[in-house]
């Protein structure tokens, strides 16, 4: 177990997978084995997996945890709510955030203790934030962004407040406040130069949150500028090791592979080549990143007058978002209006 948290804190993730599965076998003959031995390797496996960005191993290894959390009694403890909040980071980054922000409230509330949310982290605010985000639940998720940044400079955080301050841009440019999306993204630059090392792919992450801002302004030839730079750039700490090869369950290629489709669909109508060739999962795998590849690759089929394909990927789009974001949210209303329509839609 030991090995394997250090594993995890080296970025060694396969080798922390490793440890924490022995750590697992050992204990199961071990004469010493108790349930709440079993909690805590359950939470390192499920933990190690989740850092490794294997999502769809980690989830259920977290649902059983929780289950056992729950049957000791210990279901409203602070471990409780640190494994809500790793569960549910889990799930937001697979593309579930529905599920997620169930799990994030749960830990909110954990950690509340009747103190109206005071005692709760910085960080799990902003995870929350991020989930309401993607939720559209915007007024809320801007709410919780500042809340996270003001803790966060109180504390002297410096991850909180990097990750935090870039939740604010992202937020403010969905309101359409671009002027203050702006502001965010200057401030949040300086931190990434101090917090992380050169190549490292937060760098493409900030070009591609740019480019997005610039295709909402509608400034495409900007945005492709800026799209473009962030894909060699993310190749590159993929070719060196310090970043995992972009697909549909990585958290932060997601929004450059979404703005490099979205400026090159909108200026020269050409199919995304990255939507639907990096997903990577298996038939029957719901997730709100795959849905978000349909949509963009049938605004391009139908850009390109393939309009019978484009409603297929618009069906699939629908059924997605609709499992993973709520039926009522704009995306998946876009998604089944655009699958139902009968003319050719701009």
């Amino acid at each position: 177990m030991r090995g394997s948290e250090v594993a995890r804190d080296e970025g060694a993730s396969q080798k922390a997978i490793e440890q924490a599965r022995a750590a697992q076998g050992l204990l199961k003959s071990s004469p010493l084995r108790s349930e709440i031995l079993d909690l805590r390797v359950l939470m390192d496996v499920a933990e190690s997996y989740r850092v490794a960005g294997q999502y769809r191993d980690a989830i259920p290894v977290f649902e059983q945890a929780s289950i056992l959390m729950d049957s000791l009694g210990r279901g409203n403890t602070e471990t409780a709510g640190t494994l809500l909040n790793n569960w549910a980071l889990a799930l937001h980054l697979f593309g579930r955030p529905l599920e997620a922000e169930k799990l994030f409230r749960r830990a909110i509330d954990i950690s509340s203790a009747g103190q109206a949310e005071e005692a709760v982290s910085p960080m799990l605010l902003n995870n929350y934030a991020r989930t309401l985000r993607d939720l559209a639940r915007l007024d809320e998720a801007a709410a919780y962004a500042e809340r996270a940044y003001a803790k966060a400079k109180q504390s002297d955080a410096r991850i909180v407040l990097q990750q935090s301050t870039a939740m604010r841009a992202r937020i403010y440019r969905d309101q359409h406040d671009f002027a203050r999306a702006s502001a965010m993204f200057a401030e949040v630059e300086p931190m990434f130069k101090r917090n992380l090392p050169p190549g490292h792919s937060g760098f493409a992450l900030l070009l591609s949150e740019r480019s997005l801002l610039e295709v909402e302004r509608g400034n495409l030839k900007a945005a492709l500028q800026l799209a473009n730079e962030a894909v060699p750039m993310l190749e590159a700490a993929v070719k060196a090791g310090t970043a995992r090869k972009p697909s549909l369950g990585c958290s932060f290629a997601d929004p450059m592979l979404n703005s490099c489709s979205t400026v090159r669909t909108k200026q020269t109508r050409m199919l995304p080549r990255i939507v639907l060739a990096a997903t990577g999962r298996p038939a029957g795998t719901f997730s709100s990143h795959l849905g978000h590849a349909y949509l963009s690759s049938g605004r391009a089929l139908q850009a390109q007058g393939k309009h019978q394909e484009a409603r297929a990927a618009f069906r699939s789009a629908a059924e997605q978002l609709q499992d993973t974001l709520g039926p009522d949210h704009p995306d998946t209303r876009t998604a089944r209006r655009l699958a139902e329509a009968d003319t050719p839609q701009k």
